[in-house]
């Protein structure tokens, strides 16, 4: 019985926390569309509406991403499944994209994807193995363009927003750098690794999380093994590594160009391309600190805060109702039918057993 009062609360607290992110995400959806200024106001006031050109270059760039993104899961589970097909890369993609969304800090993209590839056919060590140095390379290029951003334009973004602005910046950039340090720390110092697994497993057993601590550090152990051996071969892989960093970079670059892109469909000019790039990596690296699905209310507001430099009162709130439908209601859209993958695949695996 009281397990099952301890269960519905946490039912009960989770569906409360997924409808107030609902309806705050609705809200800012009404606010952005109704208010004064607002996207109604706007269509109304606007005697030509959008260029639609730069609108359709606007979603070709959230299309762009999600390509990119599936090529680059295709090359890094290649390298060791040889027989692994774009069309599987693609789902796997989707699947990742989608539940990455729905969750805090992303947390659901990659379990969700190793488990469907699992499914295709791919190892599971194989599928964690490629999918971790995806992530690498992905931070990598990200801190990369963040501190070229900070080296070349903060004193442009910081004496037009404030010096609150620019500390934001440097804590987004410092909390990317230590997860890039983090996961080449894991990758290739086994005795911390290992420590640090141990320490982890043993705290799990105690507070009776974990049954068979000797069995699990055993298998955690194994991964290890191979997390470590595969982590190695991508940096002696020269060829791999550069063309998925020049991948990566194209990937962050065709999704940071979709603010561009929609500041040129409302008939407006005079502000630089790269400028509007690197303010978008500075809102990436901002909000991706919140433990919100979407990071919503931080990415509108630091869309706000670094784009009200290039829109105008006028247009700043349509710009992000816009690119936020683009960038990520646009692709909870499109990648919504493949999470019924892995609920079949899960339907179909319970069936089995049964």
């Amino acid at each position: 019985m009281e397990n099952l009062e301890k269960k519905k609360r946490k039912i009960n607290g989770k569906l409360i926390f997924n409808l107030s992110i609902l309806v705050i995400a609705l809200g800012l959806l009404a606010f952005f569309c109704f208010s004064d200024d607002g996207l109604v106001d706007l269509v109304k006031s606007s005697e030509n509406g959008f260029h639609w050109g730069f609108m359709a270059l606007a979603v070709g760039g959230m299309l762009g991403d999600l390509f990119l993104d599936a090529w680059l899961i295709y090359l890094f589970t290649r390298a060791s499944c040889k027989g692994y097909p774009m069309r599987a890369a693609m789902k796997s993609g989707m699947v990742g994209h989608f539940y990455s969304a729905i969750t805090p800090f992303q947390s659901g993209g990659q379990p969700m994807q190793v488990y469907l590839m699992a499914q295709q056919g791919v190892d599971a060590g194989i599928a964690t193995s490629a999918l971790v140095q995806k992530f690498l390379v992905y931070q990598s290029c990200l801190v990369v363009y963040s501190a070229v951003a900070l080296l070349f334009r903060f004193s442009f973004f910081s004496g037009a927003l404030g010096g609150a602005v620019g500390t934001l910046s440097i804590i987004g950039f410092l909390t990317q750098a230590a997860v890039i340090f983090l996961i080449l720390l894991f990758s290739f110092s086994r005795s911390v690794t290992e420590k640090v697994l141990t320490w982890f497993c043993s705290f799990l057993f105690k507070i009776r999380l974990l049954r068979d601590y000797e069995s699990a550090l055993e298998g955690w152990m194994t991964q290890l093994d191979y997390f470590h051996q595969s982590n190695q071969e991508l940096f002696r892989q020269k060829k791999l590594l550069a063309v998925t960093v020049a991948l990566t970079f194209a990937q962050q670059t065709s999704l940071f160009l979709v603010p561009y892109f929609v500041y040129r469909a409302f008939f407006l000019q005079g502000a630089s391309a790269v400028d509007m790039v690197f303010a978008q990596g500075f809102v990436t690296m901002v909000s991706s600190m919140v433990p919100l699905p979407g990071a919503s209310v931080a990415s509108e507001g630091t869309f706000y805060l670094f784009f009200s430099i290039f829109f105008s009162q006028e247009t700043i709130k349509s710009a992000i109702l816009v690119w936020r439908t683009i960038t990520y209601y646009g692709v909870i859209f499109l990648t919504a039918p493949f999470s019924g993958i892995t609920r079949r695949m899960k339907k179909n695996g319970a069936q089995k057993a049964a």
